[in-house]
């Protein structure tokens, strides 16, 4: 004799009998992986990339040594020992950010190369750019991406101006002992952005576009100011006479 103690539903028949109602099947349970937005979207900006692993290091060290610097007393705490030691390796990300910018990520997401040499105790300095090379008769190897030439620039000149807000932070705050990482920071990434700057034609013809712009500007706010005051000064004069 079975006993079922299960909860069964019964189905009236057209005769009036009953007879127990047949299990649907089950409905398939379907998963979705939540993608990552942040991954997706850093990946998909990456796939716009010529050189997606250069634009990484590109980042890497300036990213890290930022972090580093700014959380680092978090992690490592506030004796001296340990601010001797993530101020070591603080400066050690940035050499290396250095080195990396100055002779890989320059060269190949932009076509530029700065350097110098050294002939009978003097130093030559010298700027190259691969459409110099181009219109002298050379053959560049590839073309520089959009998207690789407005990551460089970009990350480029917000890196000194990234570190020189944390310099004037710290001689606020009378931090001096952050000064020397902040000072050699601005240093490095000041002297990437001159070579760099140098190099361009399409930078300098930038510059002196914002620098005419500007003057443009700065005149007509002086001539709207000159024909104010010259409006203004009628006006009184007007009104004192009616007053006399």
């Amino acid at each position: 004799m079975n006993n079922t103690h299960d909860l069964q539903f019964q189905v009236q028949n057209s005769d009036g009998t009953f007879s127990p109602a047949g299990h649907d099947a089950p409905l398939p349970v379907t998963t979705t992986a939540q993608p990552n937005n942040m991954v997706d979207s850093v990946l998909n900006q990456l796939s716009q990339s010529s050189h997606p692993v250069v634009i990484v290091f590109h980042i890497l060290f300036k990213a890290a040594a930022v972090l580093l610097y700014l959380f680092a007393n978090w992690f490592i705490g506030h004796s001296e020992g340990a601010f001797i030691t993530w101020s070591v390796v603080c400066i050690l990300l940035l050499a290396a950010d250095f080195w990396v910018v100055k002779n890989v990520t320059g060269r190949l997401l932009v076509g530029l190369r700065w350097w110098n040499k050294v002939e009978n105790d003097t130093t030559t300095w010298i700027f190259e750019s691969a459409e110099q090379y181009q219109q002298q008769g050379g053959r560049p190897r590839y073309q520089v991406n959009p998207f690789d030439k407005n990551v460089f620039w970009t990350v480029l000149y917000a890196t000194p101006f990234t570190w020189g807000v944390f310099f004037v932070m710290a001689l606020v705050s009378f931090h001096w002992e952050w000064l020397l990482v902040d000072g050699l920071a601005l240093a490095l990434a000041g002297a990437n952005v001159y070579g760099y700057y140098k190099c361009s034609t399409d930078q300098k013809a930038r510059f002196e576009r914002m620098m005419q712009q500007g003057a443009q500007q700065g005149a007509m706010a002086m001539m709207r100011h000159n024909v104010l005051s010259m409006l203004t000064g009628v006006q009184s004069s007007s009104s004192s006479a009616t007053y006399v």
